[in-house]
């Protein structure tokens, strides 16, 4: 039972109510150690309870949400996910479609899942991945139970050229007959653990995939010569002049 508590709230976290809103006049301060920092709070409309949690990264803000595309590598990183399958991809959207299944210990049902995501990048500079469940996009399957209430947001601010502030925020209903109270045990633990684990996934290394262009900041130039400047094509498609000196 302590392991499916532990994979709902994984979950949330993994792929994550807004995490830049204010948090309610309800939220408790759960939990506050090594850099990382969880509150959780009840929302009326949900038997679970919700989250908020943040940290501070020492790499640059591009590594960090990279990470959160990097799908096929979600389970190394997120507790108890199974399998991870990108099922769409719309870079110019900044849009994508997630397939999860989540492992449940015997003699519990695995779960499912499909989520809609969708990047956005504001005029300061903060990247937020906005993501929720959706019914549509891979056919329902008998050895599963589809989850359907799940919402939740990853926030990056870039605080340095090598350093960004993480928040992650959300809920999710594990459905079937999990008693709320048992579920609501263990969701301050779970965000903190997943945060941790992102760190040292971090650390690693790995090659991670290219972000969506409409979150890129890179330009392409153009050949010019040295004496000479001219428009050239941003990520975004966008126009910029760049000058020679």
């Amino acid at each position: 039972m302590k392991k499916t508590i532990m994979l709902i709230t994984c979950v949330v976290s993994a792929l994550c109510l807004t995490a830049q809103a204010a948090l309610p006049n309800n939220a408790k301060l759960s939990l506050d150690k090594n850099n990382i920092k969880v509150w959780t709070y009840k929302d009326a409309s949900n038997p679970v309870l919700s989250y908020k949690a943040e940290t501070t990264l020492d790499i640059p803000i591009e590594k960090a949400v990279a990470l959160i595309l990097d799908v096929n590598n979600t389970s190394k990183w997120v507790p108890n996910v199974a399998k991870a399958e990108l099922l769409s991809r719309d870079d110019k959207k900044g849009e994508f479609l997630i397939y999860m299944v989540l492992d449940f210990p015997f003699p519990l049902k695995d779960r499912d899942m499909v989520v809609k995501g969708k990047m956005s990048k504001d005029s300061q500079g903060v990247i937020t991945i906005k993501n929720f469940a959706i019914q549509q996009g891979k056919a329902l399957n008998s050895n599963y139970i589809r989850l359907k209430d799940y919402s939740g947001d990853w926030t990056f601010q870039k605080l340095a050229a090598n350093q960004v502030k993480v928040i992650t925020s959300g809920h999710a209903n594990p459905e079937g007959s999990i008693p709320s109270s048992v579920t609501n045990m263990l969701v301050e633990q779970q965000p903190y653990q997943m945060l941790q684990k992102m760190k040292v996934e971090l650390a690693k290394n790995n090659k991670l995939p290219a972000l969506p262009s409409n979150i890129r900041e890179d330009i392409t130039f153009s050949s010019l010569s040295p004496s000479t400047g001219g428009f050239v094509t941003c990520a975004n498609n966008c126009l910029k002049y760049k000058y020679s000196i």
